[in-house]
């Protein structure tokens, strides 16, 4: 059997792209998270070895979970990279990691419209039509972008003798996995899972990190918001929201809620669950989630969003109220549509 690297595969692209280019800049979405912010660390990692440079950025603070995984404080901030005016000269090309959508870039998306440097694509969702028409590799099989980037390396020969590089491409498991509870986990990610945990991950490392490094005050926001758990659709739908107020009054970091949204799943009617996040005054965060016998996709596309087809979600010019109101009803129809009214 032709491995993927002499067959060309879905890295091709990349592979060509990468070898054209020898300094990267590496970017993920707003809000970066436990996959794509540290996929992006384990690649720029790896190219280091390969005597070539690279930078990973990020729009905002970094998540608190990153100080873990990146000791020597790397990541930099877009203001940081402001300050200079020589991209040109610090970079040659893009990556961009965990999305394929520019608006998803949140204001990096203008810096790198501006730059004119060629970008490159390695994504885990499904490719929707505003994304960039550049080289990519995506595979929305794929449990983890990180995920994808063992299999890169793997086609390339790295033996990954970096403790650091498996510890953080075990974590991109960990994290969009849910810890392998979601529908996501495949064999193959269990392939990876126990190979990187053979490499020496400690897969109680990353559920610390991920699950068990909360404060007090996030712990009394959850109770607050499941309180005022939202039960519809015969009981298969739940939902909640959070203003700006609550998360001011709670005194909690934006990135302490990101898991939220997994609670209402071991309530075992619910197929969907849905959050609403106020982020700003009238732009909302919408996040959807499925068990996996809705793909909730669909929905997070009519809102202008996207991801994964059972993990998706979307940003609303709009009020919290308003955002409820209008996803909750779209998701309603879709569950009435595939599972009846009983």
């Amino acid at each position: 059997m032709m491995s993927g690297k002499a067959a060309g595969g879905i890295f091709k692209a990349v592979r060509e792209f990468i070898s054209a280019h020898r300094r990267f800049l590496f970017l993920t979405h707003i809000g970066p998270d436990g996959d794509g912010l540290l996929a992006c660390l384990a690649f720029s990692r790896y190219l280091s070895f390969q005597e070539k440079r690279s930078t990973v950025a990020i729009e905002g603070p970094g998540p608190k979970f990153l100080g873990a995984y990146d000791p020597e404080g790397l990541v930099r901030s877009r203001e940081d990279l402001l300050v200079r005016d020589d991209w040109a000269e610090s970079f040659d090309a893009i990556i961009v990691v965990d999305t394929g959508k520019p608006s998803r870039l949140g204001k990096f998306h203008y810096d790198v419209s501006a730059s004119g440097l060629p970008i490159a694509v390695i994504d885990h969702h499904i490719r929707e039509d505003d994304d960039y028409d550049v080289p990519a590799a995506i595979d929305p099989e794929a449990a983890s972008v990180g995920q994808m980037i063992a299999e890169y390396l793997k086609e390339e020969g790295y033996v990954f003798d970096d403790p650091l590089i498996v510890r953080t491409l075990f974590a991109t498991l960990s994290y969009d996995t849910g810890h392998f509870r979601f529908t996501n986990s495949s064999e193959k990610t269990f392939y990876w899972a126990a190979r990187l945990v053979e490499l020496g991950a400690k897969p109680s490392d990353a559920f610390s990190i991920f699950w068990e490094s909360g404060t007090a005050a996030s712990m009394k926001l959850l109770g607050h918001l499941m309180s005022g758990l939202n039960i519809e659709c015969n009981g298969r739908l739940g939902w909640f929201s959070m203003s700006l107020e609550e998360l001011d009054k709670f005194g909690v970091n934006r990135d302490e809620i990101e898991e939220y949204i997994s609670f209402p799943r071991s309530i075992g009617s619910i197929e969907v669950i849905a959050s609403f996040t106020e982020l700003e005054n009238s732009l909302i965060r919408v996040s959807l989630r499925s068990k996996g016998r809705i793909s909730v996709h669909e929905v997070a596309v009519r809102f202008g969003g996207g991801g994964h087809a059972f993990a998706s979600g979307a940003r609303c010019r709009d009020t919290l109220e308003n955002t409820a109101k209008m996803v909750t009803q779209a998701l309603s129809e879709k569950i009435y549509a595939e599972m009846g009214q009983n």
